[in-house]
């Protein structure tokens, strides 16, 4: 009876033990070995290691599509609100600059009269202007700027470790999970062994 209570603890045991180290080791193989080693059949390395450049233009690309594309940003910026404060802004830069370089013999409620002149013209056409300079800018920005690729570059330019850190960071609650889950799925199993054992003696 001895044997057989030793003989159920260690089989828990053991397949527990292969459970949880399977998974503790298919967790650590996500990201090593960092460098390829090869093993002559097979060369090994970590998932994350070789693939980074794939992970790189797959999130890139997600990014981009699904997530904040630059026409986004563009719209997000394009709103009256910011075209006010814009306007506000060239209003005061306009004002400044013009009490500067105005001659100091010119009277200053001439001055005054100058400024609020060409501010008024200033927001009168303000809405064209800067709704041509977005559309404009617009264009050349979604021609010449890829979001895609910014964040490609990015990830690309990942040190290994810090990539690792990370992602672990982000997932540590997740990976710690797969690793015990092994060790539930391995305890199981060695339940069904059990019941083969005891119950189906002669198989």
């Amino acid at each position: 009876m001895i044997k057989l209570i030793i003989k159920i603890i260690g089989i828990l045991f053991i397949s527990t033990l292969i459970g949880y180290t399977t998974n503790v080791v298919a967790v650590k193989m996500l990201f090593w070995p960092r460098r390829p080693i090869n093993l002559g059949f097979y060369t090994m390395q970590g998932i994350l290691p070789k693939r980074q450049a794939q992970i790189a233009t797959s999130l890139g690309e997600l990014v981009d599509k699904e997530l904040l594309s630059m026409d986004d940003v563009l719209e997000r910026v394009n709103t009256p609100e910011v075209q006010e404060k814009l306007v506000a802004k060239i209003s005061e830069l306009m004002r400044d600059r013009l009490s500067e370089l105005l001659p100091r013999i010119i009277p200053a409620r001439l001055i005054q009269v100058i400024i609020e002149t060409l501010d008024r013209v200033l927001l009168q056409e303000s809405g064209k202007l800067i709704d041509q300079l977005f559309r404009s800018g617009q264009e050349f920005l979604t021609e010449e700027i890829h979001i895609s690729k910014i964040v490609e570059d990015k990830v690309n330019a990942f040190d290994l470790k810090q990539l690792e850190d990370m992602i672990k960071g982000v997932s540590a609650p997740e990976l710690t999970f797969i690793e015990v889950l092994g060790g539930v799925m391995g305890f199981m199993i060695g339940l069904v062994q059990i019941a083969i054992l005891l119950f189906l003696p002669g198989s």
